[in-house]
């Protein structure tokens, strides 16, 4: 394949992007890295829109963007569902039309996670469409839709239909929109990701001028010159995962100190930071200082034997649950992290997670550097929430395990930039050559999910 030269096609102006249900701002920061401007992002929950402001939102926000949010648009946090029951945010919606390159989302995955029930009746399971309804409002050039692998499963989706993943009643609904479509399972480790996660990217391009499977063979061989270009720039090995161990090993060891803001509970200074991957994400804050949000959780006597045992007895992965049985705990999930491997995927739970040093759950900053968080973002709210609330507040263990990876998300917003440059010089009929970018043939295939 014949690779063009870099020519000086820096687009006339920069490309915009909308992020609906925005959480913390994962997808938002991966955007940012990679070159977007936001528009707006669209969050419910109040904890984890502040969050978001704080590290995109303020002026004085370290990785600001939306510097240009919409006057019309409050700036506080609001449900998708009340803005498109208003008709003057549905006008005003229509006149962005033709100013928006990407509209991008997460829409809440637990009716369709296969780690839950699957319920084909939960009504979270709308919210997706509730963005379709926005796209056509706004007709973005560019649709993307993140989200559990079990998305793209069959299952009934809705009482009384047939069955079909809702992946594909997504890109059936795009399609009646004008939009090229298409979806692929990606893996975060193979974006400098320290976890195995994977995930499905709905794309969906307007007016595009090829065919789906055109669409996605482009898309794959974006994203594999992405993944190296994002590994390049942290300074990251090209290939193979990157550790447990070299995620967070400089976040134990240290000074116990008070944590700044629960002074009742315990933290511990930076140590020096020895992996690539921990100098990338401590961005120049310094050893001996307090992490933010690395605050070790209280735990009693059974549950501190329970981590000891554990470490002197059970190989590292999740442990059996008789070995959880017999020492009398009711939760049935708990993985003792191995230094030398990926951790598996992070979900919202802390407490599902035993140290591989410490016998303590993983701290949300741990969480956080697993899901390629740098240290000088911050995460705000509380720490946890038990019971019923977890089901409508969403506290900063909540906010990490719910994120888009910030590298994986740079690594996307990379390649669709790629592509639309492609299209672009279809569609202005230049030479025909491939634009490409220098790929492993091992990466190359290894995305190829």
């Amino acid at each position: 394949m014949m690779q063009l030269k870099k020519k000086s096609t820096q687009r006339s102006t920069v490309p915009t992007c909308i992020d609906l249900f925005a959480g913390c701002g994962g997808l938002s920061l991966g955007l940012k890295g990679a070159g977007w401007e936001g528009v707006f992002a669209i969050e419910r929950d109040p904890m984890a829109f502040e969050t978001l402001s704080n590290n995109l939102l303020k002026d004085d926000a370290p990785y600001r963007s939306f510097a240009k949010w919409p006057e019309w648009l409050q700036k506080t946090n609001q449900d998708i569902v009340s803005i498109l029951s208003d008709d003057k945010h549905r006008e005003n919606l229509r006149k962005l039309r033709g100013t928006i390159t990407l509209m991008a989302g997460g829409p809440p995955c637990q009716g369709f996670s296969v780690g839950g029930r699957r319920d084909g009746a939960d009504e979270r399971n709308n919210l997706v469409f509730q963005m379709l309804d926005m796209v056509n409002l706004v007709q973005p050039r560019v649709v993307l839709i993140e989200n559990v692998e079990g998305i793209a499963r069959k299952f009934i989706a809705r009482p009384g239909e047939e069955k079909m993943s809702v992946a594909d009643e997504v890109i059936s609904k795009l399609t009646s929109m004008g939009y090229v479509s298409t979806y692929h399972i990606l893996e975060a480790k193979h974006f400098g990701v320290p976890q195995s996660r994977r995930r499905v990217a709905i794309l969906g391009v307007l007016n595009a001028g090829i065919s789906s499977d055109e669409l996605k063979s482009d898309f794959i061989e974006f994203l594999a010159s992405s993944a190296l270009s994002v590994r390049r720039s942290r300074g990251l090995q090209l290939s193979g995962d990157i550790t447990a161990k070299e995620a967070i090993h400089d976040l134990h060891g240290g000074e116990l100190k008070p944590c700044p803001d629960s002074l009742k509970f315990e933290s511990s200074a930076y140590t020096k930071p020895i992996s690539a991957y921990a100098k990338a994400m401590r961005c120049g804050i310094k050893t001996g200082s307090i992490p933010n949000s690395h605050r070790f959780s209280l735990h009693g006597e059974r549950i501190k034997e329970l981590y000891d045992l554990a470490h002197r007895t059970q190989k590292p992965g999740r442990l059996s649950k008789s070995f959880l049985l017999e020492n009398n705990t009711k939760k049935d999930k708990k993985v003792l992290i191995d230094p030398a491997e990926l951790v598996s995927t992070i979900t919202t739970h802390p407490d599902e997670f035993i140290h591989y040093v410490d016998s303590r759950n993983i701290t949300v900053r741990e969480m956080a550097r697993f899901q390629s968080f740098p240290d000088n973002f911050t995460f705000h709210g509380r720490y946890t929430i038990n019971g019923p609330r977890r089901k409508f507040d969403v506290a900063r263990c909540s906010q990490v395990g719910n994120a888009v990876p910030p590298l994986m998300a740079e690594a996307i917003g990379i390649a669709i930039l790629g592509l639309l440059e492609k299209l672009d010089s279809r569609l202005a009929s230049a030479p025909a050559e491939k634009i490409t970018a220098p790929v492993t043939k091992d990466l190359f295939e290894s995305l190829a999910c």
